[in-house]
């Protein structure tokens, strides 16, 4: 017994340990989340998938240069019969088939499956940086909501102390039931405020679970490194655009081969049977039917006239390829706008967090000031919450601008046509 218990031990121990990591709750920095998202979120695979099939359609379109060889057999039987035309035939083909020229019209249609590929796998990456922006704003909220609760935890507490220090100075005659019934307004609407903001925070991480595919309960911290001689190039969606206007321009060449000559070289070999055949005094029927045969053929093809439909199906082709190409130079424009209003926005958040910051210094140094003045009776209620709300707002606001400063980088170097992830320390 003693022997099977020591052989149990080492896996009743992992056991506990897998328990204990089980229970503990779920630390993760933010480039784990994104990490984690781009491996397993499945939007994220259903990109991938996307781009697979746009590669085996790719490969599919290399094949069509490759001879075809087909197979095929019939059976027929027919009454009544004669010589020539027996009253059961079992007949085997096989058929080898290429084309010599057509025009270039494969050539084009691999060279559009190829772009098409290209335009995929563009949009996988554009999909994966707006997952790591939605990522990185849930996260930030997150933070922001955290500060904000403690603020408000904070004041919570500090009123549950002067709340239960006036009820003590209206029991000896030295506070009203007024004071009293002020503190507890605040102290309820504080409360209030406090469960408004948790179910905002328990939203905000059920929203970063699904986006991130973890059991998230905290956060570790993080931040993106200060820009520094970040250097514009267009994104995803640009590239997209101009991929696609490619494809279009190859699918107009292709239209454009069907007025080309088109070469086919084939060759069919077949061998039939024949039964249930007619006959004649003097004559062999089956000297007159063939049992194989082999027909070697090349066949030329060419439009002359369609009254000018395929020429307008080109034209309608390359118009397209032109608007997508005008989208493009759009999208430019409108990204390069927003790299700079981005950048702007980082130098206007860097006043305001000095801004908060000193807010924030002054009213902890009045509230230090009123808070003795309260307890010592020169100043009212009023005046200690006043203070009070002062400090917490100024709290929440500075960590609040902290975040949305990192939140504003990350926005920079996605607009800078970089991965905001590759950016984080």
């Amino acid at each position: 017994m003693r022997i099977l218990w020591i052989a149990l031990l080492p896996i009743w121990l992992a056991a506990q340990e897998y328990e204990m990591t089980a229970l503990m709750p779920q630390e993760y920095d933010l480039k784990a989340l994104i990490t984690n998202a781009h491996q397993n979120n499945p939007m994220i695979k259903a990109t991938e998938l996307n781009a697979q099939a746009k590669s085996k359609e790719m490969e599919a379109s290399k094949s069509a240069f490759w001879p075809t060889l087909d197979i095929g057999g019939s059976y027929s039987r027919v009454t009544p019969n004669s010589l020539v035309n027996p009253g059961e035939t079992t007949s085997g083909y096989v058929t080898m088939s290429m084309d010599l020229y057509d025009g270039g019209r494969k050539s084009a249609m691999v060279r559009a499956k190829k772009f098409e590929y290209r335009a995929s796998l563009f949009e996988q990456e554009a999909f994966a940086k707006d997952l790591a922006l939605k990522i990185i704003d849930h996260y930030y909220t997150i933070r922001k909501l955290q500060a904000i609760l403690a603020a408000l935890y904070g004041q919570s507490k500090e009123l549950k102390a002067q709340l239960d220090r006036i009820r003590k100075f209206s029991a000896a005659g030295l506070a009203t039931q007024e004071d009293i019934d002020k503190l507890v307004a605040v102290y309820e609407h504080n409360r209030y405020t406090i469960e408004n903001t948790k179910l905002s925070l328990q939203t905000r991480l059920e929203n970063l679970r699904l986006e991130s595919g973890l059991p998230v309960d905290n956060l570790k911290n993080s931040i993106f490194k200060e820009p520094g001689n970040i250097i514009f190039e267009p994104y995803e969606q640009s590239k997209i655009l101009q991929a696609s206007a490619n494809v279009l321009d190859e699918n107009a060449k292709a239209v454009n081969a069907g007025y080309m000559p088109h070469i086919t070289l084939q060759d069919n070999y077949s061998r039939s049977s024949f039964d249930d055949m007619a006959s004649s005094p003097g004559l062999d029927s089956g000297s007159i039917l063939l049992d194989h045969q082999n027909q070697a053929s090349i066949s030329v093809n060419m439009r002359l006239f369609d009254n000018g439909k395929m020429s307008k199906e080109k034209e309608a082709l390359q118009y397209q390829k032109l608007a997508l190409e005008s989208k493009r130079q759009y999208r430019i424009d409108e990204q390069k706008m927003q790299f700079r209003l981005s950048k702007k926005n980082l130098q206007t958040i860097r006043a305001k967090l000095q801004s908060a910051r000193s807010e924030l210094t002054s009213a902890q140094s009045t509230y230090r000031a009123i808070v003795k003045k309260f307890e010592n009776g020169l100043v009212d209620n009023i005046a200690y919450l006043d203070a009070l709300n002062n400090q917490t707002l100024a709290k929440a606001r500075y960590d609040e601008t902290r975040y949305d400063y990192e939140i504003g980088k990350s926005i920079y170097y996605y607009y800078a046509g970089k991965d905001p992830k590759e950016f984080i320390e």
